[in-house]
C-alpha cells in the first residue's frame, strides 16, 4: 500500500485530505515543524498548520515544542486503540439500544450501502424535521451541500439544531446551529427524538430506525455526548 492509498483509507475515519496527509508526512518525518510537514505533504503551508491543530485536538499528534512549534505524530497503534475504543462504544450503545425494543417488532434497525441512499435517508430526515435535531459528525459527514442546506433550512423553520463536532465541522456549520466540540469518528443523527441514524462519516453505510421507543435510547446516548464535550 503506498502513501496515497493509506491517505484515502485515513479519509475513511474521518480525517480530512490534508490531516491525512499531514499526519503520513509527519509521522514519516519524527518530530518536525508545519512548514516541513507541508513540503514532505506537498500541501500549503498554512493547510498544514491547521491540520496539525486539528490532528492534535483529534489525538492524532501532539505538540512537543512551543517555539518554534513542533509536531510529532502520535505512534499509530495508539491511534487505532484510541479509535478502536471510541467505535466500539458506540456500537455497544448501539446494541444496547436494538435490544431495548420487544422482539415482536420484526426490524428495529435497517442497514443502507451507498452515499446515494445513505444521503437520501438523511436528506428524507432532515426535510421532516419539525421540533429537534441533532448531529454529532466529524467534518467529513458535513461536506454534502445538501446536508448544509437542510440543515440551515431547519434553523429557519424554527427548528433547534445541535451539532457535536470538531472545529473544522463548526466553520461550515449554518449560523443558529448550536455547537459544542468533540472528536467523533461516526456521523450520527437524531431528528424529532423519534428518528435514528448512526453512519460512517464519508456516507457509505448507515443503519437507521424509526422508533420513538427505541430512539429515547439513542437520545440518552446523543446527550451524553453533548454533556461531556466542550462549549464552541
Amino acid at each position: 500500500m503506498d502513501r496515497s492509498q493509506i491517505v484515502e483509507q485515513l479519509k475513511d475515519l474521518g480525517l480530512t485530505s490534508y490531516e491525512a496527509k499531514a499526519y503520513v508526512a509527519n509521522a514519516g518525518l519524527g518530530p518536525a515543524e508545519p512548514k516541513r510537514v507541508a513540503t514532505e505533504a506537498r500541501i500549503p503551508y498554512p493547510s498544514a498548520y491547521t491540520a496539525l491543530k486539528a490532528l492534535e485536538a483529534k489525538g492524532w499528534v501532539e505538540k512537543i515544542v512551543s517555539k518554534p512549534v513542533t509536531y510529532r505524530a502520535k505512534k499509530p497503534a495508539t491511534v487505532k486503540a484510541t479509535i478502536s475504543s471510541r467505535v466500539e462504544d458506540t456500537f455497544k450503545e448501539l446494541q444496547r439500544i436494538y435490544r431495548a425494543e420487544p422482539t415482536e417488532e420484526a426490524e428495529l434497525v435497517y442497514t443502507l450501502r451507498g452515499s446515494e441512499g445513505v444521503l437520501g435517508k438523511i436528506y428524507e430526515m432532515l426535510r421532516g424535521a419539525r421540533e429537534s435535531v441533532m448531529v454529532v459528525t466529524p467534518a467529513m459527514g458535513l461536506e454534502d451541500a445538501k446536508v448544509m442546506e437542510l440543515l440551515d433550512g431547519a434553523v429557519n423553520r424554527g427548528v433547534k439544531v445541535r451539532a457535536v463536532c470538531d472545529d473544522q465541522a463548526q466553520a461550515l456549520l449554518p449560523p443558529g446551529v448550536e455547537a459544542r466540540t468533540g472528536n467523533q469518528v461516526a456521523f450520527d443523527l437524531l431528528v424529532d427524538d423519534k428518528v435514528a441514524l448512526i453512519g460512517l462519516p464519508d456516507h457509505s453505510a448507515c443503519g437507521w430506525l424509526d422508533s420513538p421507543a427505541v430512539a429515547s435510547h439513542f437520545k440518552q446516548f446523543m446527550e451524553l455526548l453533548w454533556a461531556t464535550s466542550s462549549p464552541a
